[in-house]
């Protein structure tokens, strides 16, 4: 079974534009990196691989190869990571995370729970603690 992570926009009340990520290895991202990447819309991370991979091609056959290996690694193991961390900064939100054999079958288990999703893409705040460790009192 895979878990999801779901994003949605904020004011999206119904999540009808959720985005559902695996929690996995990322085959998309392992074989074609930075052009994966900007198929995905994520710029920053298309053109930090992108000089990655120009900067190796300068180097000898061998480290050239072990380094474009590792990114390519690098890439698959966290590529979903960074599609959500690349979310975020579109003012995306996470509303929840749900487990599936398939994507179908993890959204119908998100949408049949029946909870408000307007709630969950806009988390009310938790409450701030100024106190660093609680060592200097409290303020009256």
């Amino acid at each position: 079974m895979t878990t999801y992570s779901i994003y949605a926009k904020p004011n999206d009340a119904m999540a009808a534009e959720a985005i559902f990520l695996p929690d996995g290895f990322s085959w998309g991202a392992f074989v074609f990196t930075w052009v994966w990447a900007l198929w995905n819309r994520m710029w920053i991370v298309a053109v930090l691989v992108a000089s990655v991979m120009f900067i190796a091609s300068a180097l000898p056959a061998v480290p050239q190869f072990l380094l474009a290996l590792g990114v390519n690694i690098l890439m698959g193991l966290h590529g979903n990571d960074l599609l959500g961390w690349s979310l975020t900064r579109r003012k995306y939100a996470e509303i929840g995370l749900s487990n599936g054999g398939s994507l179908e079958e993890a959204e119908l288990r998100f949408y049949a729970e029946g909870t408000d999703a307007a709630a969950k893409a806009s988390p009310s705040p938790l409450p701030v603690n100024h106190d660093v460790l609680g060592l200097f009192g409290h303020k009256s």
